[in-house]
């Protein structure tokens, strides 16, 4: 009976450990693929990487009283400033406090901090709160939906602190 139960075990922990390693994939696919791409994009100020992460059905919705635009209209505005030959590059880091993960689809909340140089040459950080939804086109995950907002100024950097880091993804995903 020891050895049976033994030997159970024994595969129940290879099983459980080739579960744990497939879903380390799938969040690291989709991490590379979108906030992968997406921080490359600021830092690099490559408009074609940018568009590339976003659905040709994406809908991009701005908070704080914003505004509602389709994917040529967003894309068109980063189009235009990213052009400007005196536009300076940015860094952008996401952390995430929820991800909900099926084959079609994944809803992600979290914070992002953007760091920017202003034109006084000052560098300077801002913090938002964003929810994408991300489907798989062509082979990777792309935004279909993504929403951000600053939440009338109040998330901070504790706020992004408090988030997960996008690679710990146990601490974020639900299932």
């Amino acid at each position: 009976m020891f050895q049976k139960n033994s030997i159970l075990f024994i595969i129940s922990i290879f099983f459980m450990n080739g579960i744990v390693a497939q879903k380390a994939s799938i969040h690291d696919k989709i991490n590379a693929d979108m906030y992968g791409k997406f921080s490359k994009a600021f830092e690099t100020l490559d408009y074609d990487l940018f568009a590339s992460i976003h659905s040709k059905e994406m809908i991009r919705i701005s908070g704080n009283g914003g505004e509602i635009k389709n994917v040529v209209s967003y894309l068109e505005g980063y189009k235009k400033r990213w052009s400007d030959p005196n536009r300076k590059t940015a860094t952008i880091n996401f952390r995430l406090f929820e991800r909900i993960y099926s084959d079609s689809l994944v809803s992600d909340r979290g914070i992002y901090k953007v760091i920017y140089t202003n034109n006084s040459n000052q560098l300077k950080t801002s913090y938002g709160q964003f929810h994408v939804l991300l489907k798989p086109e062509d082979g990777n995950w792309k935004i279909v939906l993504d929403y951000d907002s600053n939440e009338n100024k109040t998330i901070t950097k504790e706020s992004f602190e408090t988030a997960f880091p996008i690679s710990e993804f146990k601490k974020y995903w639900k299932q």
